[in-house]
């Protein structure tokens, strides 16, 4: 799994990615203090993030104005705002231009990684947004490449050999879309995915 890290706090970016490494032991992180560092690392590499997390007060942005820049730039990742400010109508503004979840950073490291675990299998978070979209919860674009190549009879490790990832990254993105789509078994995702047109 990849995320990117665009914050310009060097002390919390040491802090986050510590914690990320709770969500998959084998993560690689890549960590930029700006909006325009993570513009020109989509344009020079194919950046292939699974899960962006961005500051929403960063130096030289306007805020949430940035997200839509940054969706574009990172089509497949899941963009999620991090930031100091609690407050329902920059969540609500956050989701309406892209955001798939926002964090506030008064959370403790347990609520932070639910909430990142619930975005990456699918849902949404915005803790003060009762009018929150049920129907939000589906899979990603990486957990529905994997879902294809599981319903092709690939193994966990042909999967990761063809999407470049690590066994446990594969596994990970499983145990999430499995949880997406309520079954146990790998038989079980592909028959679902399918009878749900998920792939």
């Amino acid at each position: 799994m990849r995320i990117l890290i665009v914050d310009d706090h060097a002390l919390f970016r040491a802090g986050i990615a510590l914690l990320l490494l709770r969500l998959d032991a084998a993560v690689a992180l890549v960590e930029v203090s700006s909006v325009e560092e993570a513009l020109v690392l989509a344009e020079t590499r194919p950046p292939g993030f699974e899960l962006v997390l961005q500051d929403l007060n960063l130096h030289g942005t306007q805020g949430l104005d940035a997200l839509r820049t940054m969706q574009q730039a990172f089509p497949g990742a899941a963009l999620v705002v991090v930031s100091g400010r609690e407050s329902s109508e920059a969540m609500r503004e956050a989701r309406a231009k892209g955001a798939r979840g926002y964090i506030v950073k008064s959370m403790s490291a347990d609520a932070m990684l639910a909430a990142l675990q619930k975005v990456l299998a699918g849902a949404s978070h915005f803790p003060l947004l009762a009018d929150a979209d049920p129907h939000e919860t589906r899979l990603t674009p990486r957990q529905r490449d994997i879902l294809k190549l599981l319903c092709q009879g690939l193994a966990n490790k042909e999967i990761a050999l063809q999407l470049g990832m690590s066994n446990n990254t594969v596994r990970t993105h499983l145990m999430f879309a499995f949880r997406v789509l309520g079954v146990r078994s790998r038989t079980a995702a592909a028959l679902a995915a399918r009878r749900l047109g998920f792939i």
